[in-house]
């Protein structure tokens, strides 16, 4: 059975790690079946935390976490933070540590593939390669993967979000290489061609992923309504699109407000819910 790992946002309450909506939502992921959190990932606004926030949202998970997979996200682009996170998690007890390849610039793929390799030699751990090019700007070919694959044996995975099926299948193939699809609308046909499963981001506030990976009886129409899902979403911003519905359609908040990192705000102007409401299935209250 095909796994689904949440990558979660980060809840803030008025500029400080909110802890306590932090453990509703642990809750609500254990609760409702799904297999792991993945913190510090994209949803999660890496790119936009402190060093320190970072640091606290990794302990905070591991600290309140109990029968969940666990994924650190450790990328900071800088290899020197990259590093010192990725020990911090390892000494926090996270088995399974996840990067983005280094983005804005546009690196070279001897400059990534050491940047990768300096990881893979200094952390001892499970390590999971993230390939996201429309935010890093530059994308990890099979051929890339495959070799640090060759040369680091604790390289066990990837989530792949390049949006490229035909690529996708390249990924598949490397043996030993355990592959999941990053696109929640390309869930359901990525499992069938061997997908382990997928890190999807509509699981923060919707079950569609969860029941095409377990196979249940709403997989197909939750194939349907993903790809309707996700097209709904793609028109806000992330990650305050993730915050605001996990607080709406989850928790049930009445009007969700300083759920974002300082200096950016709360999602305006808000959406209107009957579109989600109507693609997503939700958790009976």
């Amino acid at each position: 059975m095909a796994k689904i790992i949440i990558p979660m946002i980060t809840p803030f309450s008025k500029g400080e790690l909110d802890r306590g909506t932090l453990r509703k939502f642990i809750s609500y992921a254990f609760e409702n079946g799904f297999d792991g959190l993945f913190p510090g990932g994209s949803t999660g606004g890496f790119a936009s935390l402190s060093m320190s926030q970072h640091k606290r949202i990794l302990s905070e998970v591991i600290e309140e976490s109990t029968g969940l997979e666990l994924f650190a996200g450790i990328c900071r682009n800088n290899i020197e933070e990259s590093l010192e996170l990725g020990k911090y998690a390892i000494d926090l007890g996270y088995h399974d540590l996840v990067s983005i390849n280094p983005y804005y610039h546009k690196y070279s793929q001897k400059s990534t593939l050491n940047y990768f390799s300096l990881l893979l030699e200094s952390l001892d751990s499970d390590f999971y390669v993230y390939n996201n090019p429309s935010l890093s700007g530059s994308e990890l070919t099979p051929k890339m993967v495959l070799e640090l694959k060759e040369q680091h044996s604790n390289l066990v995975g990837m989530k792949d979000s390049g949006n490229n099926f035909e690529i996708f299948r390249e990924f598949l193939k490397i043996k030993g290489l355990k592959v999941f699809q990053g696109k929640d609308a390309m869930l359901k046909e990525s499992i069938e061609s061997g997908a382990v499963g997928g890190v999807c981001s509509t699981a923060n506030f919707a079950l569609n992923t969860m029941l095409i990976a377990k196979g249940k009886s709403q997989a197909d129409e939750a194939s349907v309504r993903t790809k309707e899902l996700v097209k709904t979403v793609s028109g806000y911003e992330v990650p305050a699109i993730h915050n605001y519905l996990f607080r709406k359609l989850i928790l049930g908040e009445e009007n969700p407000e300083n759920y974002m990192n300082a200096p950016f705000v709360d999602l305006d102007p808000l959406p209107q819910l009957e579109a989600f409401r109507k693609y997503s299935f939700l958790p009976e209250r």
